[in-house]
């Protein structure tokens, strides 16, 4: 195959791919399209409403930023291309973040709306010590996967042993790596999670006065994201096995 056809065939592997997990996940496909639908429902309810202050237009542009993030990194995670997606995840989740900060803390607004940067640690930490924040356990686990990949450490930069057996190795031509894949979707649904349960309370006097329905279309999504959850705990740790099993016996 010349080069011109193998250039053309990337976007390919990447469709099969796509087709490939899309189906094999479907339930992770199905319940973060919801979520999706919901936020576009919020947001489309509050572009009929003036934001009330800075801090509100910061919280909105944000919501806007992870939403970007998370919608394209499901894409490049179906399509094979976890590694790539990983620098897409960690912006959602530290923009996620910022904006529960800053519902809690207007001077911590202020300050990054005056153009000074605030760290993810003391992000974690704000959000640790207030009581309508997040355990900083969750939030470092959160930010340690979703950096682990995002500079190319040699552990995680895959081995695609061109010249060694393989002629061709871009774009999604390989075999996933299923175990990093659904690693990748339960935490990417737990982002979703997270921004939607914090996005549908910090707006609910809207939410309840203009579109009331959409919380019991939100419940019922949140129910099903638990049960997607533990689908992937289960599958992550029968897939965990398998991968022991091989190691054991040389496989």
């Amino acid at each position: 195959m010349d080069t011109e056809a193998r250039y053309e065939r990337i976007s390919e592997y990447s469709n099969i791919r796509y087709n490939e997990l899309s189906k094999m996940f479907k339930p992770y496909m199905n319940v973060t399209d919801e979520y999706g639908k919901i936020i576009c429902r919020v947001i489309n309810l509050l572009g009929d409403i003036p934001p009330i202050n800075d801090r509100d237009k910061a919280i909105r542009d944000l919501a806007a930023d992870v939403f970007d993030a998370l919608y394209e990194s499901r894409n490049l995670i179906i399509s094979g291309k976890c590694i790539v997606s990983f620098p897409l995840a960690r912006r959602a989740y530290e923009s996620l973040s910022l904006m529960v900060v800053f519902a809690l803390d207007n001077k911590i607004a202020k300050k990054w709306m005056s153009g000074k940067q605030i760290n993810n640690h003391t992000v974690r930490q704000l959000l640790s010590k207030h009581p309508m924040g997040e355990k900083e356990e969750m939030t470092r686990d959160f930010y340690k996967f979703f950096s682990s990949a995002s500079h190319p450490n040699r552990d995680l930069v895959p081995y695609r042993y061109l010249g060694e057996g393989n002629k061709f190795v871009l774009g999604s031509i390989g075999q996933p790596d299923l175990l990093m894949t659904t690693d990748f979707c339960k935490k990417h649904l737990g982002l979703w999670f997270w921004f939607v349960a914090f996005f549908m309370t910090h707006y609910q006097k809207q939410i309840h006065h203009f579109d009331d329905s959409c919380n019991d279309l939100y419940m019922k999504t949140a129910n099903e994201a638990k049960k997607v959850n533990n689908w992937f705990i289960e599958s992550f740790n029968k897939l965990l096995e398998q991968y022991k099993e091989n190691l054991t016996s040389g496989s």
